[in-house]
């Protein structure tokens, strides 16, 4: 009996679209080491597009499947390191939302810190393309995470659940990102974490649940 045509079959569906998309975040993130590393080199505007593609091993056009520009670099590392951290606040172990939030803020000042260099040049590049910093798509806002973890609280009665949740997410993001550009713009760096704690401590502060008074 005559064989039919040979049929070819690719993986199972659920496995073969894992492995497609660890094959995509493994070369994303070789073409973000690889800009990183040239932009401590030798600085952000005399890094070319072709220089990172090279770097990481792979092909120009690449590039631009996973940045649509070189400032989408620096973008993609603070919704990186953000949501990284974010997601660490909200799943952290304390049964207290303020204490995950607390630790969630010092864990981002001691990230920063680690690498003021690059911040400084993302934060001087921000003054020119301010999408970078700022608004719910800003690569460096907090506000997302921020609203997540302070909605928490509220429910928790750690945090007044009278006060709308949005403006206090705005009023952390701006306050955090005032302290940075004052951070990135000293000659000598002081310790951001303190800052960033003490900050975090006064608001709180003002915004936390009292107890009504007896009539």
């Amino acid at each position: 009996m005559s064989q039919g045509p040979n049929v070819a079959r690719g993986p199972a569906g659920p496995r073969a679209g894992d492995a497609r998309a660890a094959g995509k975040q493994e070369r994303r993130e070789r073409l973000y080491d690889a800009a990183l590393a040239l932009f401590r080199e030798q600085g952000y505007e005399q890094t070319t597009v072709d220089q990172i593609a090279r770097r990481a091993g792979l092909a120009k056009g690449t590039f631009f499947n996973y940045f649509p520009t070189k400032d989408a670099i620096l973008r993609y590392m603070g919704e990186r390191e953000i949501g990284r951290l974010g997601a660490a606040g909200m799943l952290g172990g304390s049964a207290s939302a303020v204490a995950n939030l607390k630790r969630f803020m010092a864990a981002l000042a001691g990230s920063l810190e680690a690498d003021r260099a690059l911040v400084k040049l993302i934060f001087d590049k921000g003054v020119t393309v301010p999408e970078l910093l700022i608004g719910n798509a800003g690569g460096f806002s907090i506000r997302p995470a921020a609203s997540l973890m302070i909605r928490r609280a509220q429910k928790l009665r750690e945090i007044n659940p009278l006060l709308d949740p949005d403006v206090l997410a705005d009023t952390l993001d701006a306050l955090y990102l005032q302290q940075l550009v004052r951070w990135c713009n000293t000659e000598v760096a002081y310790p951001l974490g303190e800052r960033m704690t003490g900050m975090l401590d006064l608001l709180l502060l003002g915004i936390a649940e009292r107890p009504t008074p007896a009539p």
